[in-house]
């Protein structure tokens, strides 16, 4: 019997097919949470990022531009677009998804950029539609983790890069990033292999480094120092990570 999320994946793929065929200059399309979780992406064989690493990579994109915004102009992002000599990488941030789209330039600007921005936020605004009444955005790694660890005091997924793709904090999401990823390299050179976990315990506080997958970082702050309830935290993390994975 074919699932709830096997429909919707159907459902889109059939949306984003579709799209294709009438728009030549598509090379590529990806769909994904507002963590950076890739949800469905088509890319040509061509390219060589991997759709997990383009989902992370356009969400932190679209994560920067975002706070960029909200802190320097006070106002909420539409879109990025980003010219190379010979693709284009449009990208959008709707209420339940982020959504990215690598076009050919030529093919594209002999259109006009402007025909595809417009198709690409219907696009993508139907794809939202299609996400808002699943699982998915309950089932979202950041969103479980909320839920899971009501009282932490920050939380932050970000790429392998080190870019911030979805923060809550008091501190400032860049620098959040910065340090997390700082920490994170730095153990995985004294190991010599890449991490698991870092656990930061403090006299009160207590900060915990989990790896995601092979394109993102978790680090939640919790208000809580005692070794054995950091061992309830961390289970519940790695229940969360396991079940993604």
């Amino acid at each position: 019997m074919e699932s709830s999320y096997d429909k919707m994946t159907k459902e889109i793929e059939e949306l984003l097919n579709e799209t294709i065929s009438e728009k030549t200059a598509i090379k590529g399309i990806t769909i994904a949470t507002h963590g950076g979780k890739n949800i469905y992406s088509t890319l040509e064989e061509s390219f060589k990022l991997g759709e997990n690493e383009l989902a992370a990579s356009t969400t932190s994109l679209l994560f920067l531009a975002t706070n960029l915004f909200e802190k320097l102009l006070n106002q909420k992002v539409t879109y990025t677009m980003t010219k190379g000599q010979e693709w284009i990488l449009l990208c959008l941030i709707t209420k339940n998804i982020t959504g990215s789209v690598i076009l050919d330039r030529k093919l594209t600007e002999l259109s006009g950029v402007e025909e595809y921005k417009d198709n690409m936020k219907n696009l993508f605004l139907k794809v939202s539609a299609i996400i808002e009444t699943s699982e998915v955005i309950k089932e979202d790694l950041f969103v479980q983790v909320k839920r899971a660890i009501p009282n932490a005091l920050s939380i932050a997924i970000i790429n392998k890069e080190g870019m911030p793709i979805k923060i809550e904090s008091t501190m400032e999401g860049p620098r959040l990033a910065a340090f997390i990823y700082a920490l994170y390299q730095l153990t995985n050179v004294i190991l010599r292999k890449k991490s698991e976990y870092t656990i930061i315990n403090g006299e009160f506080c207590s900060f915990i480094l989990q790896k995601i997958d092979e394109e993102r970082i978790l680090g939640i702050a919790v208000p809580d120092s005692a070794d054995e309830n950091i061992g309830k935290y961390m289970a519940k993390l790695e229940e969360i990570i396991r079940k993604k994975n």
